[in-house]
């Protein structure tokens, strides 16, 4: 009897504890849509100042203004990542997969992603293979949030040296990776640095971020049926990270 009564009281437990995570994705999920719009104003505010549409700037006011934009997409970033988080846990992360030439999508963010390395006076370098196709069952938009972000940390963690992006493909698979010469990874943090809000050490010391891009990262190439993973031989010896994605056979 009395471990009946037992378990019906964990059972009740359990109910309340996924009403309040319910309700807790629910809330996120509308606070961050509430966010979205005045974010996406300011920033575009602040790109009508920079570019002189309503009167030239001085070159301080400029700065101050490209400031405020950075600011505002960063915040923009995190909301993002709330919102797709919330989609996940709630099973309403939608996929719509063709096939997509990742070869394209890492050439077109390389040369994006150059202009913020150089401004560090990081050494950007690729090594994107152009043997063979690199046609992949995908959901580019996805793929590419992937790819973008691992540049963008390896760029944001990397104080001096090199940020390499390259792509290969071997045995029917695709490799993309990022390698650098910065903060590194720990064996410590290696374990958890795909879980939500795992934060290596190059995010605890630059602050900032949502601690789940590389928790999204991993949902998103899992549900690609690849493999993320991360190379590191500590801290201070720089990392490489890396997604494999099957080929279409033709």
């Amino acid at each position: 009897e009395r471990l009946q009564k037992l378990t019906t009281e964990l059972a009740d437990a359990n109910e309340k504890l996924k009403g309040l995570d319910k309700l807790k994705s629910e809330f996120i999920s509308l606070a961050s849509h509430q966010l979205r719009s005045p974010l996406t104003v300011i920033k575009g505010y602040a790109s009508t100042l920079t570019d002189g549409i309503v009167g030239d700037l001085t070159e301080k006011q400029k700065e101050v203004v490209q400031h405020i934009y950075i600011s505002a997409q960063g915040l923009a970033s995190v909301v993002e990542d709330f919102l797709n988080v919330t989609k996940i846990e709630q099973g309403g992360m939608k996929y719509v997969f063709a096939p997509t030439d990742i070869r394209q999508i890492v050439n077109d963010l390389a040369s994006d992603m150059r202009i913020p390395a150089v401004a560090k006076k990081l050494d950007f370098q690729t090594d994107i293979h152009t043997d063979g196709a690199f046609m992949v069952n995908a959901d580019g938009t996805k793929m590419k949030q992937v790819f973008l972000n691992l540049i963008d940390n390896s760029i944001k963690y990397t104080k001096e040296g090199f940020v390499k992006v390259w792509l290969n493909q071997k045995d029917g698979n695709m490799t993309f990776g990022v390698s650098d010469s910065g903060v590194g990874v720990s064996d410590e943090t290696r374990a958890n640095l795909f879980q939500k809000f795992g934060r290596g050490e190059g995010a605890v010391m630059n602050g900032g971020g949502s601690g789940l891009g590389l928790y999204l990262a991993q949902e998103i190439v899992q549900a690609h049926g690849g493999e993320i993973k991360v190379d590191s031989e500590g801290l201070g010896h720089g990392s490489t990270f890396s997604v494999t994605l099957p080929l279409i056979i033709s």
